[in-house]
């Protein structure tokens, strides 16, 4: 099981179409919940045996300038994860785009 705490996120845009965007999120029993400055992510996942996947919703509470931003955009992803954080390969929807990020989550703080 992955474990429960708060994690730094970082994302890069694989096709370079977006920018890379950061942030934190707490992972607690399959839930997910975090953000940055101009977003905030709810979402749900699996795991087991050191692979996980799952889906957030990725709404913007503050205006932004980022050159692909929605108002709510809807990502899956897949991955793995061992005990100091986790690897994801995750697609957004993005109007009617999607775009690929590869994302790195680092446990800062179980719990």
């Amino acid at each position: 099981m992955i474990k429960n705490g708060l994690y730094s996120l970082h994302a890069k845009s694989r096709e370079g179409m977006a920018e890379d965007v950061g942030g934190v999120l707490i992972l607690r029993d399959g839930q997910l919940h975090g953000g940055d400055a101009y977003v905030y992510y709810t979402g749900s996942y699996e795991c087991s045996a050191g692979n996980w996947k799952g889906k957030m919703t990725s709404h913007e509470h503050t205006p932004t300038g980022r050159p692909m931003a929605a108002r709510v955009q809807h990502i899956g992803f897949f991955g793995t994860y061992n005990e100091t954080g986790a690897k994801v390969d995750a697609m957004a929807l993005v109007g009617g785009q999607g775009i690929r990020y590869d994302a790195t989550l680092r446990l800062l703080t179980a719990g």
